[in-house]
């Protein structure tokens, strides 16, 4: 698959990480996130856009803008592993 925005943001939708869109938010929830994570990744070159390093991105950018801590983040990583790998 391709790395592309709307990849990416399809990804986060189907996973919704946080459960917001469950709870009835806008369709374009998780775009400031899809927007940064695709940025990101499209700065790896073929070799270094691993699952490990796309984790890594996902983790970054959720801390980020969710202010979690690394304990939360733990608890997201299988969530992170299964966008990493409908990316990849």
């Amino acid at each position: 698959m391709t790395i592309s925005l709307s990849n990416v943001e399809s990804a986060l939708f189907a996973e919704d990480i946080e459960g917001l869109l469950a709870l009835g938010a806008p369709d374009d929830e998780y775009f400031p996130e899809a927007k940064d994570i695709t940025a990101a990744l499209t700065t790896l070159s073929k070799d270094r856009l691993t699952e490990a390093n796309v984790i890594a991105v996902i983790s970054l950018v959720w801390a980020k803008y969710f202010e979690l801590s690394n304990d939360d983040i733990e608890k997201r990583i299988p969530a992170f592993r299964r966008i990493a790998q409908n990316l990849l």
